[in-house]
């Protein structure tokens, strides 16, 4: 996808260019009359009145498309792929025409737009070129359209001389580019490959500062820049600094890696050494509490300590003194290791954080396994878990996806769920065809769904509701009286000056009980750029180019529409 825009003076010769071709096709339009040529130029003619005093006010952007696109490059497609750059580009509440032309094998098509808005503003040219370059960049990744291979499509067997040794050159640093952390460190490089590289200093000074590259091959010289845009020597320097910087990076991550790997190690031995120690003082406990002294008994010579010609007095009578024997302690033997971990408890009590009752314990450890459903991330998903007991260590967690469906957000209208093209037409000011609806006393029916854009109220009509009908000073769709009448702001489809034309003002009404409405080009609902911000409106940090004032904005404004 390439974008070309340039601006020019007259719409006579744009317009009669794009749509007078025999492939010609009309793929949008807004704000013009497109039932010939001529109309559509006094269309655009009309609007530039509002700003007399400017000249170039015709805008012209051709977008065109890779050959291997154009199976899948639809008129649905290239409308979309129109709007959406306008969108991005800022060319926006203006009219324009979208034509598509089949005349070459690559796709392409042409927007014309007036530069004078509907507001009497300018659409803006600051950096308009720039800009294109990197929406069209943004869009052929979003749309994953065919990019240009460049020199990766190039036929080496039928390149000679000079233009096949620039091609090694270019092959040579390509492949050694990625890994290079200096430019001197790829000088090195390509002399091991038979490419000399020698440093531009300015002035041809040696003491000052390079400014430039050359490689040579086979005695023929070229300049970095001549081999490609991308290996100038400035170009070159920043992606040895990119790539340091990568390294450095991906140093740093190691390095932080292997540091957390040894704390979880060191934390290990210490919480080893911690269960060892108290394994230990609880294994001394149990043998010092375990110890018996030995029974004096009648085969024991108990010491006599009396004194000498002092009778010894029994304890009790002899005939009811009795052995009580003391039983003697089975010896445990210490074990080899002392490191013995707390078994604990291998049962599983929680899923994803989610405490689980005694029931739902039950329940997974039943040989049907625990059942729930759930949504996330847009999906319903209906999930088995089951527990896997392990030889040593808790039970694991499995589950079994049941089945998967992808759910909407989208509301619910008598029993029918919108879909995104429905969602898309109604935001869009469109009526959607609803079938199989159902009333509270499930009665089914069908009909014209019209509501507000913001999807909070609707509608049902037996009927098309875009019948024409007179309201205030407009002519207008039935279904943008009713949405005004209701008190919704309505991008109505009113007739337009001259015949047969149309345009898409916002149209609104302050209190429901006012007898007439209010328009504007813009939508009224969102913040004027001249209002003062909030704190939740910070604007973004401006380089000195954007900072600088279009000088098609420097002449007098007319008034802003109704503020709200």
């Amino acid at each position: 996808m390439i974008g070309k825009i340039v601006t020019g003076k007259s719409f006579k010769g744009a317009v009669g260019y794009v749509m007078n071709k025999p492939d010609a096709r009309l793929l949008s339009s807004d704000g013009v009359n497109t039932s010939d040529t001529r109309e559509a130029i006094r269309s655009f003619n009309f609007q530039r009145k509002a700003r007399p005093e400017k000249a170039e006010v015709v805008g012209h952007v051709s977008l065109s498309f890779h050959a291997d696109d154009a199976p899948r490059l639809t008129d649905d497609l290239m409308r979309q792929l129109a709007g959406e750059y306008m969108q991005r580009m800022n060319i926006t509440d203006t009219q324009y025409i979208v034509v598509r032309h089949g005349d070459t094998e690559h796709p392409h098509l042409h927007i014309i737009y007036n530069r004078v808005k509907y507001d009497a503003k300018l659409v803006r040219k600051h950096n308009e070129r720039i800009r294109n370059v990197a929406v069209c960049k943004a869009m052929k990744q979003k749309y994953a359209l065919t990019f240009s291979e460049g020199k990766k499509n190039v036929d080496v067997e039928k390149l000679h001389g000079p233009d096949q040794v620039k091609y090694a050159i270019y092959e040579a640093i390509k492949d050694v580019l990625p890994r290079m952390q200096s430019v001197e460190a790829l000088a090195e490089e390509l002399e091991r490959q038979g490419i000399a590289t020698t440093f531009v200093h300015r002035g041809g000074d040696p003491g000052k500062e390079v400014q430039g590259l050359t490689f040579t091959c086979d005695g023929i010289t070229f300049k970095a820049s001549q081999v490609d845009r991308k290996f100038s020597y400035a170009n070159l320097t920043k992606t040895v600094e990119q790539n340091k910087a990568e390294a450095e990076r991906k140093q740093k991550a190691e390095e932080q890696r292997q540091r957390k790997a040894r704390q979880r190690k060191e934390a290990a031995e210490r919480r080893r050494l911690e269960k060892h120690e108290a394994f230990e003082k609880k294994w001394k406990e149990f043998i010092k509490d375990s110890i018996i002294e030995p029974h004096v008994g009648p085969d024991t010579e108990e010491p006599d300590n009396r004194a000498e010609g002092q009778e010894q007095k029994p304890e009790c009578d002899p005939v009811f003194r009795m052995q009580i024997p003391i039983p003697t302690p089975i010896p445990t033997p210490m074990p080899d290791t002392l490191d013995i971990p707390d078994i604990p408890d291998t049962r599983i009590t929680q899923i994803e954080g989610r405490k689980l009752t005694p029931q739902q314990q039950d329940k997974l450890y039943s040989p049907q396994g625990f059942t729930f459903t759930y949504r996330k991330n847009g999906y319903e998903r209906t999930v088995c878990f089951r527990p896997f007991a392990q030889e040593n260590g808790p039970d694991i967690l499995t589950h079994e996806i049941l089945s998967e469906r992808k759910i909407s957000n989208n509301p619910l209208v008598f029993g029918v769920q919108l879909t995104d093209e429905h969602v898309r037409k109604i935001r869009d000011g469109q009526y959607v065809y609803i079938e199989n609806m159902k009333r509270g006393d499930e009665t089914v029916f069908s009909g014209y769904l019209v509501m507000d854009d913001r999807l909070k109220h609707g509608w049902v009509f037996k009927q098309a509701p875009d019948n024409w009908i007179k309201f205030g000073k407009y002519e207008m769709r039935e279904m943008d009286k009713t949405l005004i009448e209701a008190g919704y702001v309505a991008r109505a489809l009113v007739k337009w000056y001259g015949i047969g034309q149309t345009a898409r003002p916002f149209l609104w009404k302050e209190n429901p009980t006012d007898t007439t409405y209010k328009e504007s080009w813009n939508d009224p609902r969102k913040p004027k750029q001249n209002e003062k911000l909030t704190v939740k409106q910070v604007p973004p940090i401006q380089s000195r180019q954007e900072k600088k004032v279009d000088q098609d904005e420097q002449t007098p404004r007319r008034r802003k529409g109704w503020r709200i």
